[in-house]
């Protein structure tokens, strides 16, 4: 069996991201992401989620799948693209898709993935009590 592909090529997506040196006007994020990105990254406001991502924070990008966005309105329902990332210590996730309707990439997740355990270099910090107050606790 074939292994699954991505639905967009991500190169795209992080194109979006940038915004010609703006933020992007194109790229919007779902109800419920600002809130993830601050308490899991520290990253409390739209522009410090696209700086982070246009500075190359998503580190060691790893497509898990493509799926259909089942709560969508349109017709046919647009596929998301997730995947994991690494970012200093932590494993992320974000996931995305692109409405045909508004011609817009919308940020449907962007959080910590605790599924996927702590890294070593989490498990070292958390071991020597230099872990970030923000991240105690949230496995």
């Amino acid at each position: 069996m074939p292994k699954p592909q991505p639905e967009y090529d991500i190169k795209d997506f992080l194109r979006a991201c940038k915004g010609n040196g703006r933020q992007p006007s194109n790229v919007v994020l779902m109800g419920g992401v600002l809130e993830t990105a601050a308490s899991h990254f520290s990253l409390k406001t739209k522009e410090a989620i696209f700086a982070f991502i246009n500075a190359g924070g998503l580190e060691d990008l790893e497509f898990v799948n493509s799926i259909e966005y089942r709560r969508s309105f349109e017709v046919p329902p647009p596929i998301c693209d997730a995947y994991h990332f690494k970012s200093g210590f932590s494993v992320g996730y974000i996931s995305f898709f692109f409405s045909e309707s508004n011609r817009k990439w919308i940020i449907k997740s962007f959080h910590r993935d605790a599924a996927c355990g702590p890294t070593i270099m989490e498990f070292a910090l958390r071991k020597a009590g230099l872990l970030p107050a923000s991240l105690e606790g949230s496995e």
